[in-house]
């Protein structure tokens, strides 16, 4: 007999969220769903209320408030951190022309953090200021705090940074403070994995495809439009003009395999919505460059959060929320014409004939290069 599947009501209505609606329709502009996902997953740290650092007996346990949680609160005012000693794992290369100061001491604004798509390599994105050339200050750089495996990443023990008034409040009021330092036990808290399963998941995952595929759309808007003799107006010329530079190797590095983790989702498209059409000129070249641009910054943020989710489901792989029961994965599951092979997990089909809305994940290795001196 078969024994039927529970689906959350939640997930049921992902068909008829307005949200997945408006992503699927290409001809809509999708900049508010792109504000309104960003807020599911916003860090209010403020309203969190982590364990404290030591237990009523004393004994010291570390807060399990997660890194990437904290990292994300620093984005969010642009703080600036300084990290005292760092080892890169990754083959070490500059731009001709461009010093770097100091090996200790890498410190700047966060502009971002940053997600490997393949493996579970998290970054945080500063502008360092050890960076330097004859006429500048500062250039941007990623400090790995995991490594490919989503572990902590020993080429580093310490960011340093002055907490805000409100940052300071919390750290003391939940006693997380370990003398002057708070040490945090997961990069991603555990429990994070239920995400995996949950609607606001589900509607970033798809909202990163359709980013990515405008974008490549409005990067051969921008193209065409070059290529026509439309150029960006004077005053914004260096601004959008391609920055070309050579890159010097400080060593030759080698490729080593690690194990990827890649998650796609399976959801009913409106195959007829086109984008937008542009009107090749001037100001709608700047339009799309700019567009583009945002566009990729919005996908490195959303990656984060998405990726973050995977590294907790990927270290609780058999686990299923309440509002999922009587479910399995199935095993080598291939797209209609493609090799790769996936596991598969069909949350339901909204009706006779149409798309099952799915979840599939494959695990494999890729190459990566790395710093001669890096041991696995």
């Amino acid at each position: 007999m078969t024994i039927k599947k529970h689906v959350g009501k939640t997930i049921k209505d992902l068909k008829i969220h307005p949200l997945t609606s408006l992503i699927v329709d290409k001809s809509i502009d999708i900049n508010p769903a792109i504000d309104e996902v960003k807020n599911f997953w916003n860090y209010d740290l403020m309203s969190r209320k982590p364990g404290p650092a030591y237990t009523e007996d004393g004994v010291f346990t570390g807060t399990d408030l997660d890194l990437a949680c904290f990292l994300y609160a620093l984005l969010e005012r642009k703080a600036v951190i300084n990290i005292p000693k760092y080892k890169t794992f990754r083959q070490t290369k500059f731009k001709e022309g461009q010093v770097l100061t100091s090996k200790d001491n890498r410190h700047g604004v966060v502009v971002g953090v940053v997600a490997n798509q393949h493996n579970f390599t998290f970054s945080v994105r500063i502008k360092d200021m050890n960076v330097m050339t004859t006429n500048d200050v500062g250039d941007y750089r990623n400090f790995a705090m995991t490594d490919f495996d989503g572990e902590w990443y020993d080429g580093w023990k310490t960011i340093e940074f002055l907490p805000s008034v409100n940052e300071n409040k919390f750290i003391t009021e939940n006693e997380l403070w370990s003398s002057s330092s708070i040490i945090f036990k997961n990069f991603v808290h555990p429990n994070r994995w239920t995400s995996f399963f949950g609607q606001y998941y589900f509607v970033t995952k798809l909202l990163i495809q359709r980013l990515v595929e405008e974008r490549k759309y409005l990067n051969l808007v921008k193209k065409n439009m070059l290529e026509d003799g439309i150029n960006y107006p004077v005053s914004d010329g260096l601004k959008f003009a391609p920055k070309s530079y050579t890159d010097k190797s400080v060593d030759k590095g080698k490729q080593i395999k690690v194990k990827s983790f890649n998650v796609e989702i399976d959801f009913p498209q409106n195959d007829e919505s086109k984008f937008l059409k542009y009107e090749y000129n001037q100001d709608n070249l700047v339009k799309v460059t700019k567009l583009w641009r945002k566009f990729g910054t919005d996908i490195t943020n959303l990656r984060f959060m998405t990726r973050v989710t995977e590294l907790a489901h990927f270290n609780n792989p058999g686990r299923f929320p309440h509002w999922l029961k009587n479910m399995k994965w199935e095993n080598d599951y291939k797209l209609k014409g493609k090799k790769i092979k996936w596991e598969r997990l069909v949350l339901f089909q909204p009706g006779v004939g149409e798309q099952a809305i799915a979840i599939r994940k494959r695990t494999f290795e890729k190459a990566e290069r790395v710093s001669e001196k890096f041991e696995q």
